[in-house]
């Protein structure tokens, strides 16, 4: 008997402890309660890590991509040898000029750099409506540069132009690392490979990146496809564009991309990433024998007056002076019927907007 009640003692507190347990765990956690969440084979979003956390292991690309056009878009101001040292100017806001600052062109915790030579972008100071400007210019004088104000306008009516905080909206491009909060500004590593904290940290490195990124890096920047202007008129991307490459065989060809002509890391002799010194030599890959006046297959945008646009790439396909533009308008307009209707063939989903 007394063996019975020993065994119906044990199950009734084992029947005890299960039902506290259960009870237990399906209390929610009160306020401040940490909750360990449940497993996940998932990546941690990776973050920006810079350029020199690459070149440990991929030395010899970064050494040859920082001497390209690309490593060289967006600098800091300190690389350029200036007439006069640079220093505190008073700036208006250019979309509300009642709203003043000063920012110090010298403090590099202000100032990111300088895009294509020409525009320096900084840090809008304290209630100014957007959060990066083009504050100022530079202007070659010599061997030497002036600084001087992005745009020439007198806003408190002294004879003089001021400085004024001028829209900054080719930072996606030129300098992605300010959007990313990245250690490098400009054109680097990540900008085309992503973000390479998970690369870095992992000691498997295997599935850290995503190869996909960079082989959809070139036209993030370089959108070869024309689009309508808000008249409806088409128009080719004359300002970041490889300008009409799917008018080209080439750019019809299945087995043909951006690589087959470029390298991704390694510039020529121009600094432009093209497999040889040469665009010829490359073409002669294919088309042996062959002679290509390539000024006048792949023209440049008239109205560009830094020079620094992209050539256009349809070799021929839409040769400038078929396309109808005015040339008194910053857009290639594409006006021309023959061009629109190679256009609407080769891509019915843009002509349907």
């Amino acid at each position: 008997m007394k063996s019975r009640k020993k065994i119906l003692l044990g199950l009734l507190v084992l029947a005890l402890a299960v039902t506290v347990l259960i009870g237990c765990n399906n209390q929610k956690p009160g306020p401040g309660t940490a909750v360990t969440p449940p497993p996940t084979d998932q990546q941690p979003v990776a973050q920006y890590v810079g350029s020199d956390s690459c070149k440990t292991c991929h030395a010899e690309y970064h050494t040859n991509f920082e001497k390209s056009h690309h490593a060289l878009a967006f600098k800091p101001l300190s690389d350029y040898p200036l007439t006069q040292p640079a220093g505190e100017i008073k700036l208006f806001d250019a979309k509300a000029t009642d709203k003043t600052g000063n920012l110090d062109l010298a403090n590099k915790d202000q100032v990111y750099g300088v895009m294509m030579d020409h525009y320096v972008v900084a840090k809008a100071p304290e209630g100014f409506t957007d959060k990066v400007y083009r504050v100022a210019a530079l202007e070659k004088s010599g061997d030497k540069y002036v600084v001087k104000p992005a745009k020439e306008a007198d806003i408190d009516k002294d004879g003089k132009p001021d400085y004024t905080a001028e829209s900054y909206t080719c930072g996606s491009c030129h300098s992605p690392g300010i959007e990313h909060n990245s250690k490098d500004y400009g054109v680097s590593c990540e900008s085309c490979h992503g973000p390479g904290g998970n690369h870095v940290t992992a000691a498997n490195k295997a599935g850290t990146m995503d190869p996909k990124t960079a082989v959809n890096a070139c036209n993030s920047c370089h959108e070869s496809n024309p689009s309508k202007n808000d008249k409806g008129v088409w128009t080719a991307n004359t300002h970041y564009g490889t300008r009409n490459y799917f008018a080209s065989k080439h750019g019809q060809s299945a087995s043909m991309n951006c690589l087959t002509c470029h390298d991704s890391h390694k510039p020529n002799a121009s600094g432009l990433l093209l497999k040889a010194d040469k665009a010829q030599d490359i073409c002669a890959k294919c088309h042996e024998g062959k002679s290509f006046d390539l000024e006048k297959m792949m023209w440049k945008n008239p109205t560009d007056a830094r020079g620094h646009f992209t050539k256009d790439h349809s070799f021929g396909a839409l040769p400038y002076d078929k396309l109808g533009d005015d040339k008194k308008t910053p857009e290639i307009e594409i006006t021309n019927q023959e061009a629109i209707d190679l256009i609407t063939k080769l891509l019915p989903e843009a002509a349907k907007k």
